[in-house]
């Protein structure tokens, strides 16, 4: 019940937040013709099949009370035995492979709901921050009907078992999206007790979800007795034990209008339609009405989804944004210069390393700190956000310059973000400081610095990952106790530190936090400053005067191409949005 009571507080929670979207009616009656007709293509499939099926929670009770929808609701939920989901979804991707799209489980990868989604292509109904708008379609719920024992003990022992799991799943999906569920319960006092605590439960499972997932799933559909007594719908809105019908009438189905067509209802509906609501009949008052807000929503020819895009194209978007990153310094004076592989690429090929796919650019500290508090008020663009280490929404000491019309596969495990849940393409910016003139300082503030990106890395880590048993041994202390300090701790402690140097001042400079190449990121002050251009992707950008004596620093004989087995190709695949 812990976890249907923080269900609750989640949508009201929702209901108010402001900056969301309440559907309009005639929003709301578009969506309830979509949805109707992804309803009637899967009756329909499962009629030919000879699928049994039936309009399932506020469906059903749209069927009985209004002979359609619910006036204020807009979706359709149909219950269906297990043994007929994979036929079923089969069927559908098969019939309808340009107009749905399914999600359910173990069918779907990292999807970590119970019941099944059938999708409309082509569409958004983006309900949560943590979607990405191309799995989060105007959509229908299908919950699954499953077998359960005709012993007490091994029912009881069976509805422990799903419950449990149920609820350790959803802390999990409160850890798992921690900063959008904390924002979502602010200012609320019994919601942020309730997630707290969900939150430090779900931790325990942080380090291995997808196996609670699967157990889940295996439990729900431990019993094969088809012909046993009891049925239960552990997904639906009251969970395994309070969605437990007798089989045999429960199973028994006739027909009822919705919205003008015939569709199926369980024939003890007065039954079901009790339990789940109660007097069933009264029209609730308005405060409890259940209404969709929602972060977007895009109808049939709206929207189209991502993109993949090659590399030429994705080194396109990166200049595009590099370009609009200088015509904002140009216009607030702040200096600026290529660093890093950039450099080289634009030195050694006149554009982008052949197999890169990234830009590296460098600020002075003090341009860098105006930088952050500039584009607070003016952004550098609409589709462009800054996220810092400083700010708190990234996780490393400096700045990603990204583009909210693209995301990167979440797989790409270099670029996971603690803050930033959706990946997008960046332009990285890093802050330049002044270098202690002693080599033997200079060595020292590298080490600590190094020291201290390992820790962040270790902040970021996923528990049980590692290249082999000890490793993961050895490394789990640190990662824990990581997650007890946190990476903002460190990454202030970074800032302060390279802050002693001051850029113009030092008679040496370069990348601090940052500098993962050590004392070879240290140059005279003097040559840095004299700036000259170099040519990148057939335009001029700033580099640092003594370009050449620094790359010789970082990449010796820079003018000589390495092996092949030193390339480094990120292999991140990003997507782009149409309109990006």
């Amino acid at each position: 019940m812990a976890g249907l009571e923080t269900d609750t507080i989640l949508k009201e929670r929702l209901s108010r937040k402001k900056g969301l979207h309440c559907l309009t009616q005639e929003e709301t009656d578009h969506i309830k013709k979509i949805v109707l007709e992804t309803t009637l293509d899967v009756v329909e499939i499962c009629e030919q099949m000879q699928i049994p099926y039936m309009l399932g929670g506020g469906s059903a009770l749209g069927a009985v009370r209004h002979q359609g929808f619910i006036p204020w609701d807009d979706d359709i939920d149909l219950n269906i035995p297990r043994k007929y989901i994979a036929p079923l979804l089969d069927e559908i991707e098969r019939r309808y492979p340009d107009k749905y799209y399914v999600e359910a489980p173990l069918r779907t990868p990292g999807y970590l709901s119970s019941f099944v989604q059938i999708h409309r292509k082509g569409t958004v109904f983006q309900e949560y921050q943590i979607q990405k708008k191309e799995n989060c379609g105007i959509k229908i719920d299908i919950f699954v009907i499953e077998n359960t024992y005709d012993n007490a003990i091994r029912r009881k022992w069976h509805g422990i078992c799903v419950q449990g799991g149920l609820f350790f799943l959803s802390c999990y999906r409160m850890f798992a999206w921690r900063k959008e569920f904390k924002e979502l319960a602010d200012g609320d006092g019994k919601a942020s007790r309730i997630m707290l605590i969900k939150r430090c439960i779900g931790a325990m499972f942080a380090i291995a979800p997808q196996f609670l997932y699967r157990r889940v799933q295996k439990s729900m559909m431990r019993c094969k007795e088809e012909n046993s007594k009891y049925i239960t719908i552990p997904s639906g809105r009251r969970h395994f034990f309070g969605e437990m019908y007798e089989r045999k009438p429960f199973m028994e189905v006739q027909k009822m209008v919705f919205e003008g067509h015939s569709l199926c209802v369980t024939k003890d509906y007065d039954a079901y339609l009790s339990r789940l609501y109660g007097d069933y009949m009264s029209i609730p008052p308005e405060e409890k009405r259940e209404h969709h807000v929602i972060y977007d929503l895009k109808f049939p020819g709206e929207y189209h989804a991502p993109r993949l895009l090659s590399k030429k194209e994705v080194q396109q978007m990166l200049t595009g944004i590099l370009d609009a990153f200088v015509a904002y310094c140009k216009k607030h004076e702040l200096r600026y210069y290529l660093v890093g592989g950039t450099l080289l690429g634009a030195v050694r090929h006149q554009g982008f390393i052949p197999w890169d796919d990234d830009i590296d650019v460098g600020m002075p500290r003090k341009d860098y700190e105006r930088f952050l508090q500039l584009v607070k008020k003016e952004p550098v663009a609409d589709n462009l956000v800054a996220i810092s280490g400083e700010e708190g929404t990234l996780s490393n000491p400096y700045c990603e310059l990204i583009h909210i019309g693209t995301h990167l596969e979440r797989n790409s495990s270099q670029y996971i973000r603690e803050k930033c849940q959706v990946l997008h393409l960046f332009l990285d910016i890093f802050p330049q400081d002044g270098w202690p003139e002693d080599d033997r300082e200079a060595q020292r503030l590298a080490k600590d610095m190094k020291k201290k990106r390992y820790m962040i890395q270790n902040a970021r880590a996923k528990i049980g990952k590692g290249t082999s048993f000890l490793r993961i041994l050895a490394k789990t202390p640190a990662v824990l106790w990581m997650r007890i300090i946190g990476y903002q701790r460190v990454i202030d402690k970074m800032n302060r530190i390279a802050k002693r140097y001051d850029y113009d001042t030092s008679k040496y400079v370069g990348a601090i936090t940052y500098g993962i190449y050590g004392p070879g990121e240290r140059c005279l002050h003097d040559e840095v400053v004299q700036f000259t251009e170099v040519t990148f992707e057939g335009k001029k950008y700033m580099a640092p005067g003594c370009y050449d004596k620094y790359l010789q620093q970082i990449f010796g004989d820079y003018m000589t191409l390495p092996p092949e087995e030193k390339r480094v190709d990120h292999k991140m695949k990003v997507w782009a949005e149409f309109d990006a």
